[in-house]
C-alpha cells in the first residue's frame, strides 16, 4: 500500500463492480480475497496492544460501506474497535463516504481516524458504474471536514481522456487535506489501454497535479508505480 503499514478487509465482495478494479477482476486476487477466514473485527483488536504507531486502512481490496452495511454494520464494528486504538492512524477508503457518515462520531472519537474516497473523475463515468456519484463522494468529504474530520481522496487509477488529476485537486482542495495519486494497474488485461498512452497522459497530467499540490502546500503520496512514467524516481 505505501503510504500505509497495515490494512484490513473487511467484506470478501464489493458491488461497485468498477471496471478498472484489478482485485475483483482478475481471479487469482478475487479468489485470494474470497477464500479469506479471519474475521475483521478479531483483526482489529490485535491492534489494541500494538504500541508501535500503524497506519491502517480500512479497506483496501473490498469497500467497507457495501449498501448491506447499513443493516450489517460490520465496519462500524471494526471501527468501534479502532477508535480505542488511538496510538495508530486510521484511513477509511471507500466509495461510499455517504453511508460512511453514519460513523463520524467513532471518527470524532478517535481523532485521527481519516474519512478518504476514490475520485478518477468529477463526473459520473462508465467505469463505475454502481458506485455513488463522484460529487456525492465529495459532498460527503465537505461535510466531514465542517465536523473536523481529516479528509484525503485517492485519484487512482489514473486513466486516460478520463482523469485530469489536477482538475481533482483545484476543485476539492479546499476540503481534503492529503492526495494519494496512482496509476492504472493491469492497463491492457482490464481496458485495453496501451503504457504508451499511460506514459504520454501521466507525464502531462501527474506533473501539472504534483505542481498545484505543492503550490497549495497540501499533503500527498505519489505511488512508486507511477515513478516510470514520470522520468524517473520520484522523490518520497
Amino acid at each position: 500500500m505505501e503510504y500505509a503499514s497495515d490494512q484490513i478487509t473487511i467484506y470478501r465482495f464489493c458491488p461497485f463492480n468498477c471496471r478498472y478494479c484489478w482485485a475483483w477482476r482478475l481471479p487469482l486476487y478475487a479468489k485470494r480475497i474470497k477464500r479469506g477466514k479471519y474475521n475483521p473485527v478479531v483483526e482489529a483488536r490485535k491492534y489494541l496492544n500494538v504500541k508501535k504507531r500503524k497506519i491502517i486502512v480500512v479497506s483496501f481490496t473490498s469497500d467497507p460501506y457495501p449498501p448491506i452495511e447499513r443493516e450489517n454494520k460490520l465496519t462500524r464494528k471494526v471501527l468501534e474497535v479502532l477508535s480505542k486504538a488511538k496510538q495508530h492512524k486510521v484511513m477509511i477508503l471507500t466509495k461510499n463516504p455517504i453511508l460512511a457518515l453514519r460513523d463520524a462520531d467513532l471518527m470524532l472519537e478517535h481523532g485521527d481516524m481519516w474519512l478518504g474516497t476514490t475520485l478518477i473523475s468529477l463526473n459520473e463515468n462508465m467505469y463505475e458504474p454502481n458506485a455513488p456519484h463522484p460529487l456525492d463522494r465529495f459532498d460527503a468529504l465537505v461535510k466531514a471536514k465542517k465536523l473536523g474530520i481529516p479528509t484525503w481522496i485517492s485519484i487512482e487509477p489514473i486513466i486516460p481522456e478520463v482523469t485530469y488529476p489536477e482538475l481533482i485537486v483545484y476543485c476539492t482542495e479546499k476540503y481534503v487535506d492529503y492526495y494519494v495519486l496512482g496509476a492504472l494497474n493491469y492497463a491492457k488485461k482490464l481496458l485495453g489501454i496501451e503504457r504508451e498512452e499511460l506514459r504520454k497522459w501521466y507525464y502531462v497530467h501527474v506533473h501539472r497535479a504534483i505542481r498545484l499540490l505543492n503550490k497549495l502546500e497540501k499533503r500527498y503520496y505519489i505511488k512508486s508505480e507511477l515513478d516510470p512514467f514520470l522520468g524517473g524516481r520520484y522523490e518520497r
